[in-house]
């Protein structure tokens, strides 16, 4: 399937708004920068939004930014590639232990996993994984109920902390369900 951008359909060139940053593209998040592009109209009502919430940022995130998307980013070249692997180096060595189910991204840094096999929460398996196996995840419950008794990994760590996070994360698993019986 090839790409077709909405912005390239001239019916639709008054209607469409682009939202982008380079939290994600060049491994940024914690910048919070980014753009909009659209039609005139909307971006003049956006200004003053823009400015009220960007009033007091830092002259050099705008300046990454500019840099950012001028060039190449070297971090970026490879990171699909090492986020897949990671996915699957996390896939293969949890899924179906111990009822652990893994969803892998089809594109992003972060993989999910199903841990309700285990009879915790997302937050108290969490919080008992940090706590005896030093391993830190994010609950899922702290992207809404949806996402209760799942984990949300991150695919951002080299692969040798990965496998390890995951030996350690199985351990726990079966340690829960030993505990549990």
């Amino acid at each position: 399937m090839t790409f077709a951008s909405p912005l390239d359909l001239p019916d639709l060139s008054d209607r469409v708004i682009a939202a982008s940053s380079i939290s994600k593209s060049h491994a940024a998040p914690g910048f919070r920068s980014g753009w909009c592009v659209g039609p005139a109209a909307f971006c003049e009502r956006l200004l003053p939004l823009s400015e009220t919430i960007l009033f007091g940022s830092q002259p050099f995130i705008a300046d990454l930014t500019a840099l950012a998307v001028s060039e190449p980013s070297p971090v970026a070249a490879g990171m699909a590639d090492r986020f897949s692997r990671r996915a699957m180096l996390i896939a293969t060595a949890l899924e179906g232990v111990c009822g652990l189910h893994v969803h892998r991204p089809e594109a992003g840094m972060f993989t999910l996993i199903d841990i309700r096999a285990t009879g915790l929460s997302g937050n108290a398996f969490a919080t008992s994984l940090l706590e005896q196996r030093n391993v830190a995840v994010m609950p899922g419950e702290s992207f809404g109920t949806e996402l209760s008794g799942w984990l949300r990994l991150s695919l951002t760590q080299p692969d040798d902390l990965v496998v390890e996070a995951t030996n350690r994360i199985a351990a726990h698993a079966a340690n829960t369900l030993g505990n549990a019986a």
